[in-house]
């Protein structure tokens, strides 16, 4: 401890994912970067835990962990339930700052949505959309043609639509319009929306389509970059996301310290901050960033979100008869345990979706025997349990089985204007949508306004080996 520098470029609080992005970037851009966390492991509102430190976290005791769960270490258990867009931002910093090396990858086996009370896989090749319930013959053409046109205008924006002859585009034309100008049902503009572009609700229709379109576009090079779903997921669960950055920061000469509580925000005269002060140690930065534990009168809550963490008996039955078929060494079929559901609001008399994911052990994340289910979703009601708005989503786990369900409830919470204006940058809580594009735009963005810099996802910063002069 007597050997820590006094002074920093930033202080960064937390080992959350956003956390880890930013700090790595600071790092490898060339900051003198300190890490500190007030717990003992990597990975804050974002880490993997073992069987027995979930039982911890939800205040339950241990000695009530039933046999047949199996070994402890066999567990790898993500808090916050969410899969990775194969063509995504997340994927992209990954490479950015040069650290997917440290991470295996295993794709999902499928993504799925709710459409009258029955689950469909979402297609992901000509033959399975030709199969497809989802709509007719004549619907898919007219979709396919507004799919067409979508992957046209992302090529050459002066590209012709139903609406060209309005003089119309996508930047100032609503997605409703467009999806009425190609006729579609209101059954496919659920599907678009939901399943493909993932729109958390409806507000999406009546908004420039833009945004929606780039929705799309990156959903189907996500799904073209694999093969049967969009969505990756690394094996042994979302707390080495954390771990891979803050490796990154370290190799960048970052400095780590965790279980290591912080007693005191340090500010100069005209309130803006310029340091934190833990134990007997007072070090100086004119920047700290933090996940909103640290700040807690510097935030305000936009609402909260469900989550439910289940193991179960088994993968959805529905999921795994609609994945592909896989065989071991042996010539046996591999369970698939790895699928998103999909709850699209309209379906289920909600203001919002409800997703429901499972994995387990083809991602190493359980034991042979068991998997793990999320539901989660944005809850509204008044009471500190509200996992009765969420039951749309316990029920298609039920099809699986349940065994044992943990609950929480969370605040979205996000930074008021003030704390930017002490240079205090404070990430935004981990929304209810179901990957990681909002996580990496928030997280660019703080860097961004930090250095003034604007972040080009499409290069690599590579670590060079140091010369003869250097060693």
């Amino acid at each position: 401890m007597d050997t820590l520098p006094k002074e920093f470029d930033a202080i960064v609080l937390g080992t959350g994912l956003k956390e880890g992005i930013v700090s790595a970037l600071l790092s490898v851009h060339g900051r003198k970067v300190l890490h500190i966390d007030r717990n003992d492991f990597y990975g804050g509102d974002c880490a993997s835990l073992k069987l027995s430190q979930l039982y911890s976290f939800f205040g339950e005791s241990l000695s009530s962990i039933p046999a047949e769960f199996g070994k402890d270490n066999e567990w790898s258990i993500d808090l916050i339930p969410k899969f990775i867009l194969s063509s995504g931002d997340l994927f992209y910093m990954l490479r950015h700052v040069d650290c997917l090396h440290y991470l295996e990858f295993g794709r999902v086996a499928g993504a799925f949505v709710y459409n009258n009370g029955v689950i469909h896989r979402v297609p992901a090749t000509t033959k399975q959309a030709l199969d497809s319930k989802l709509m007719g013959l004549f619907e898919k053409k007219r979709m396919a043609n507004l799919f067409e046109y979508i992957t046209s205008f992302e090529e050459n924006p002066s590209a012709t639509s139903n609406l060209s002859s309005q003089g119309k585009t996508p930047a100032n034309a609503t997605c409703n319009e467009y999806f009425d100008a190609y006729k579609l049902s209101d059954s496919t503009k659920e599907f678009i929306g939901h399943a493909m572009a993932l729109e958390l609700d409806d507000e999406y229709l009546n908004k420039p389509a833009l945004e929606t379109f780039r929705r799309i576009d990156l959903y189907t090079q996500s799904l073209s970059r694999f093969g049967q779903s969009p969505f990756i997921y690394p094996l042994y669960g979302l707390g080495d996301l954390p771990q891979a950055f803050s490796r990154v920061a370290a190799v960048w000469g970052g400095i780590y310290m965790l279980n290591t509580p912080v007693s005191e925000i340090l500010y100069n005269d005209d309130k803006k901050v310029r340091g934190v002060r833990f134990g007997d140690h007072e070090v100086s930065a004119p920047i700290v960033v933090g996940d909103p534990s640290y700040f807690p009168d510097l935030v305000v809550s936009k609402g909260r979100v469900g989550r439910a963490i289940c193991i179960l008996k088994g993968p959805i039955p529905e999921c795994d008869q609609q994945s592909d078929v896989e065989k071991d060494g042996a010539g046996n079929r591999i369970v698939q345990t790895a699928h998103q559901v999909i709850l699209p609001a309209s379906q289920i008399q909600r203001k919002s979706d409800i997703y429901v994911s499972t994995q387990g052990y083809n991602h190493r994340t359980t034991p042979r025997n068991c998997v793990l289910g999320y539901v989660s979703g944005l809850v509204y009601g008044s009471r500190s349990d509200n996992r009765d708005e969420l039951k749309a989503g316990f029920d298609i786990l039920k099809r699986a089985g349940i065994s044992k369900t943990f609950y929480k409830e969370y605040d979205l919470l996000e930074p008021k204007e003030e704390a930017q204006r002490r240079n205090i940058f404070i990430s935004k809580s981990y929304d209810a949508t179901s990957h990681f594009e909002s996580t990496v735009a928030d997280a660019i963005d703080m860097y961004q306004r930090i250095t003034g810099e604007t972040l080009d996802l499409t290069t690599i910063v590579k670590r060079q080996a140091p010369t003869v002069e250097d060693a």
